[in-house]
Formats: structure tokens, C-alpha cells, sequence
């Protein structure tokens, strides 16, 4: 009796931690009705750093530190091209967005390594600019390549942790700027921290199905032994709330 009563609570635990996992993926996925989002490439992405060191983290914390409690998105693709940021602009800065942090040079770096010329990439980007402003969205561009050479990894090309700090450090006056004074907080749902730590997971590993809900949560799934520390810390502080 006793070993079949434990068999069935292990049991429930594994199924509460797939059923919490399902969840977080759900939100992960979900568009989020940001007023910010950070659109662009590697950079913004936070290529080999931890999500929550990637400078849109970042610059949702230092913002709630001044009384913002808006959404930062983050909304960068690892590799993506002008065309490739062009092409899914529309479904990843959703309705409500207020800014577009538009990284400048992630794109246009990732056409010249693919054989994209400079004029169809200066293109591409004066296009996306165009659509932003026509949504009544102001965009604010940023470019990793501005930042002191301290503030790069070995290759020279991606922001450091201080790097992104750094960045999102250097942008909070200009969003302020644009966002006026702070409205009264409101309770953070608890979707938000885990959407924001497992988006970078989610990209990973389920890039090929992100639009198909069906096969993204069982991709998901499948792959939630390689979720980060940061994904997996986020569902667990999540299912304590």
C-alpha cells in the first residue's frame, strides 16, 4: 500500500512539473502585448549570456526600479538577416507596442556574411522604420558596434553581460523620455518573469514550429532537459506564486 501510494505522488509531481512546464511554454510563445519591444538580431537575442543578463531584461528591471511596470519584449532572432526581421516584424512587435528598441547593424552584419548587399539591406531597414512609424510607434536604434571594445565578447561582434547593462543603462532616459511619468504599478502576472527568461529557449530549440501552437508546445516539451538554469528557475519561482 505504502509503495503504491509513493508511486502515484512521484507520479503527480512529474505530471505537475510537465503541466507547469506546458504553461510557461504557453506564455513564452504567446505574443506579448508589450509597450516595449527590442527587434533585431544576436545582440538583442543576448548571444551566450543568460536571458536575464540580455540588455531587454535588463532594461525592464532598471525601468520598474523607476516605477515603469511596462513590458519589454525581447524580440531578437540569433542570425536573422534585414529580410528575415523585415519578414516577421508584423507578428513579433504586436498591437499595444508603444517603442521599437530597433538594433541598427545585427541585420545588416548578417546580410554581408550571407552575401545580402548593403543596398537591399539599407532596404529593408528604411522599410521596417517606415512601417514602425506608420503604426504610430517611436523607434529608438541601438548598435552593439557603438559600444567601447570592453564591453564585447572575444569575438569582437557581441555584448558582454556589463555590455548589455550597459546599453539598457544608456537607453532608460530616452524610453522614459517617450513613456512620461510612470503610472501606478499593477501586479506583475506571474507569466511575465518566465516569458522573459525561456523566450531565448524557446527560439533555441523550437525555432522551426514557433507558429504552430500544437508543435511548439510538444517541441517544447521534448527539450525541456535542455532548458537554461534561468528558464527552469523562472517556472519553479512561478509555481510557488
Amino acid at each position: 500500500m505504502t509503495s503504491a501510494r509513493g508511486a502515484r505522488d512521484k507520479r503527480s509531481q512529474r505530471l505537475g512539473c510537465v503541466s507547469a512546464l506546458a504553461v510557461a511554454f504557453v506564455f513564452v510563445c504567446r505574443p506579448a502585448h508589450a509597450q516595449i519591444v527590442a527587434f533585431g538580431a544576436s545582440n538583442v537575442s543576448g548571444w551566450n549570456v543568460a536571458a536575464t543578463e540580455a540588455f531587454p531584461a535588463q532594461l525592464r528591471s532598471m525601468l520598474r526600479g523607476k516605477g515603469y511596470d511596462v513590458g519589454v519584449a525581447n524580440a531578437g532572432v540569433y542570425g536573422n538577416t534585414t529580410t528575415d526581421m523585415r519578414n516577421r516584424m508584423d507578428k513579433d512587435i504586436p498591437p499595444g507596442t508603444k517603442i521599437v528598441i530597433l538594433d541598427i547593424t545585427g541585420g545588416i552584419f548578417n546580410d554581408l556574411n550571407k552575401g545580402t548587399s548593403r543596398q537591399q539591406g539599407d532596404a529593408d531597414m528604411a522599410a521596417i522604420e517606415a512601417r514602425l512609424q506608420a503604426r504610430g510607434i517611436t523607434v529608438i536604434p541601438v548598435s552593439g558596434q557603438d559600444l567601447p571594445a570592453q564591453y564585447h565578447q572575444t569575438d569582437g561582434i557581441h555584448l558582454t553581460p556589463a555590455g548589455h547593462e550597459y546599453l539598457a543603462s544608456q537607453l532608460v532616459a530616452r524610453v522614459v523620455q517617450v513613456l512620461g511619468p510612470p503610472q501606478a504599478a499593477q501586479a506583475q502576472a506571474p507569466s511575465t518573469d518566465v516569458r522573459d527568461a525561456c523566450v531565448a529557449d524557446a527560439r533555441r530549440l523550437c525555432a522551426a514550429v514557433l507558429g504552430d501552437e500544437a508543435k511548439r508546445h510538444e517541441c517544447m516539451h521534448e527539450h525541456r532537459a535542455e532548458l537554461s538554469k534561468d528558464c527552469l528557475s523562472a517556472i519553479a519561482r512561478s509555481r510557488q506564486q
